[in-house]
């Protein structure tokens, strides 16, 4: 029987390079987020409009049965923007299109019956094209060598391979929210390595003693951070030893390097204390409180509106007006509601600040920026 991996594609980036996280995540309990309900929800939304040929806008106002979440209109854009660039490639390649193609993975993890499911899988003469949506707000995330798409790719040119034979094979993440669609392009012989060194890392997940290498990558959607000995332990190291004002160029770059997994830490910490003093569990120290209230709103915008229309209360009063901003015009350019001669004047009415000087890693693809400005002009983006 079919099931879904343990040693899932979504959580290979984890698994893969530090094998010790598994057994310390089992049994501890997977928490939802909204952001996961509402990711679930629109890869619904996306699937339902690759498969029958839909749009989103169709769909806005309606109820998803397993989360519960109505569909909403940027939820509605972004979704949209995904099928389309999905719908382009296929009538760019002529290949043919699979929704949410569940493929077994069971050779690359060991485990008898797992699989996992790839958002769209096109199948074209001669290459193998694989893509993921990604519908958060956060990061952008890397297509090259992606673990993830990797463990699909192969998986789909498994169960295909006889119908196809594959030149090279194409992984891409569509990320409608941040304007990102980065690919990768592989030979086959190159995913075909991939396959044994996954393989060969889902081995090592099942040793008794197998090693936590914490990471920023790898510990991102870890379950155990907040339990995790191996970043305690890097945290404690790192505030023993290392005093900011005084440490050499060294120390600072290696503790820069562990600052995004220390702050996930520290994270994971807080979220686990919420959640077991919402559990009943005693904390010592610490106990849970009302939160600030939100802003005040109206109950029924429509309701209201027609009451203070009863009461004559003057429009000025009722009504609040501001120019609408340039991401907005430019939508209605792009839609063919604004002229290209009318947007063409009103780009010359558009400024945009300059980005402020900001740490990041050496491996950032932006070019160094050479400034004589202070130190306490930058920004940490470590993160970002």
């Amino acid at each position: 029987m079919s099931k879904h991996a343990k040693l899932s594609p979504s959580s290979a980036a984890r698994w893969m390079s530090c094998p010790g996280s598994v057994a310390l995540c089992a049994g501890l309990p997977d928490v939802g987020s909204k952001a996961a309900s509402e990711g679930t929800m629109m890869h619904t939304v996306a699937a339902h409009c690759l498969t029958a040929g839909t749009d989103a806008v169709g769909y806005i106002g309606v109820t998803d049965p397993d989360t519960g979440l109505i569909l909403q209109a940027e939820q509605a854009n972004a979704v949209q923007s995904y099928v389309v660039h999905v719908r382009g490639i296929v009538k760019a390649t002529g290949g043919a299109l699979l929704v949410e193609q569940r493929v077994s993975i069971a050779h690359m993890t060991g485990e008898r019956g797992a699989h996992g499911t790839a958002d769209a899988v096109i199948l074209a003469d001669d290459e193998l094209i694989v893509l993921d949506a990604k519908f958060g707000r956060g990061v952008e995330v890397e297509a090259d060598n992606n673990p993830q798409l990797l463990m699909y790719a192969h998986a789909a040119m498994v169960e295909h391979a006889m119908a196809y034979d594959f030149k090279r094979v194409r992984v891409g993440i569509i990320q409608p929210r941040l304007g990102a669609t980065p690919e990768w392009t592989l030979s086959v012989e190159e995913l075909e390595e991939f396959a044994v060194q996954a393989l060969e890392a889902a081995n090592f997940t099942r040793w008794p003693d197998a090693e936590l290498v914490p990471s920023p990558k790898a510990c991102q959607w870890c379950r155990a951070k907040a339990i995790c000995p191996a970043i305690r332990a890097a945290v404690i190291d790192d505030f023993e030893d290392v005093v900011p004002d005084t440490a050499d160029a060294d120390n600072l770059a290696r503790v820069m390097a562990n600052a995004d997994l220390i702050e996930k830490w520290v994270k994971a910490v807080r979220a686990e204390v919420e959640r077991r003093l919402l559990a009943g569990e005693p904390i010592p120290g610490y106990k849970l409180v009302q939160g600030k209230r939100g802003n005040r709103q109206w109950g029924d915008a429509q309701v209201t509106e027609q009451a203070l229309k009863g009461m004559r209360i003057k429009h000025d009063y009722m009504y609040d007006y501001k120019l609408t901003s340039p991401t907005s015009i430019e939508k209605l350019a792009k839609e063919g509601s604004i002229g290209p001669r009318q947007w063409t004047k009103i780009q010359g009415l558009i400024t945009q600040a300059e980005g402020t000087p900001s740490v990041a890693p050496i491996s950032d693809k932006r070019p160094v920026l050479v400034t004589s400005a202070a130190v306490s002009d930058f920004d940490d983006v470590t993160n970002s």
